[in-house]
């Protein structure tokens, strides 16, 4: 609540602040006359004081002060409340524009120091920022390994500085090619943090799952929440596919399901799996089996892609990915990804990117 009321007051502009603390200050005179003379209002202008000081500037600090002082020289000086030494009255006037003046100086050295700190830790967290977004870039596939009748690329633009987004390609044993796509929970630096968590689990089990898609998201399911807190999951979709016979066996926990467009513009969904990674103790993971003939495209995504939304608050949607992936199906993986990205930067129209976009294809060249 109070964040939020500061944050309202800084957006609005430097006159109507300025008004609204030269306002106070004169509700507090009015109020400070017609009060008995023995009752002191001093600390009372220290609060309109400090707001002019603190929302808009020095200058407005030592402006409300000045402003605190014309009233006390009026009541003291010239009003019907005059104090009967002259003397006494100066020296009221002065004490009280001094420890004014000193108060406006040494909150403003305080504001000073306060910026000057949050603008260090910033420019260190930028720079943290940097370097965890550099090495996530090298987590990333620098180059789609080299399987014998398959040809793959894959893309990811983070909505932040680093992606909770996840892909990898692994080059398996007997022609066989790994893909994986994974969209952990969240976003910055913690989903971040996790994505490179999977990467180092996958490419520890995926050896050792003897080519079982399921076996491998049961691993990778217990390695998640060993390292998680039970409020953060991973959507995951694992596919192996053999170069030479195009058959394709894959899980599916909880992600979008991808699309395996068909030579004849046909799109068929991969379902088969089971729940994200990091729910259930021993969830079952299902596993679907496939085949990618000459001419068929495998896409796999995040819902960023889908999810993503106009000026309208209307979303992409899978009719509209189909329909690029029909228009594109001939071209390249590379491009194919590269045209989704740009389909959807151009429904997005320049607005905000709210989620991670991430985009695979693949395809035999047999």
């Amino acid at each position: 609540m109070t964040s939020r009321l500061v944050a309202f007051i800084r957006r609005q502009p430097r006159a109507l602040l300025v008004a609204a603390g030269l306002v106070a200050i004169g509700l507090l005179a009015i109020l400070d006359f017609y009060a008995p003379l023995d009752l002191s209002f001093l600390v009372f202008y220290v609060g309109p004081v400090l707001f002019l000081l603190w929302f808009v500037g020095r200058w407005a600090g030592l402006l409300g002060a000045a402003a605190s002082a014309a009233f006390w020289f009026w009541e003291d000086v010239l009003s019907p409340h005059a104090l009967a030494d002259p003397v006494t009255a100066d020296w009221n006037i002065a004490v009280r524009v001094v420890f004014f003046v000193l108060f406006v100086v040494a909150v403003a050295a305080l504001k000073d120091a306060l910026q000057r700190e949050r603008a260090a830790a910033q420019e260190r967290l930028e720079h943290d920022v940097t370097i965890a977004q550099e090495v996530q870039t090298r987590l990333f596939p620098q180059k789609a390994p080299e399987v014998r009748g398959v040809e793959c690329a894959g893309v990811c633009r983070p909505a932040r500085s680093v992606a909770g987004d996840y892909y990898d390609f692994l080059a398996l044993d007997s022609g066989h090619l790994g893909v994986a796509v994974g969209d952990v929970s969240g976003k910055g630096l913690p989903a971040a943090l996790l994505m490179a968590s999977l990467q180092g689990a996958l490419r520890s089990f995926a050896s050792m799952a003897n080519g079982s898609p399921a076996r491998l998201a049961r691993d990778l399911n217990a390695q998640i929440r060993s390292l998680t807190e039970r409020n953060r999951f991973v959507t995951f979709f694992w596919a192996v596919l053999d170069g030479r016979t195009g058959r394709l066996s894959y899980v599916n926990a909880g992600h979008n399901p991808p699309m395996l467009l068909r030579a004849s513009g046909a799109v068929e969904r991969l379902r088969s799996g089971g729940p994200p990674l990091g729910i259930l103790v021993d969830p079952d993971y299902r596993e679907g089996t496939s085949s990618l003939a000459p001419g068929d495209l495998l896409v796999v995504f995040t819902d960023g892609v889908t999810e993503a939304a106009d000026a309208s608050e209307i979303e992409y949607g899978e009719e509209r990915l189909a329909g690029v992936l029909r228009d594109a199906a001939s071209l390249p993986a590379r491009e194919v990804c590269q045209r989704i990205l740009d389909a959807v930067a151009t429904f997005e129209a320049g607005g905000d990117q709210y989620d991670d976009i991430t985009v695979v294809a693949a395809r035999t060249t047999r």
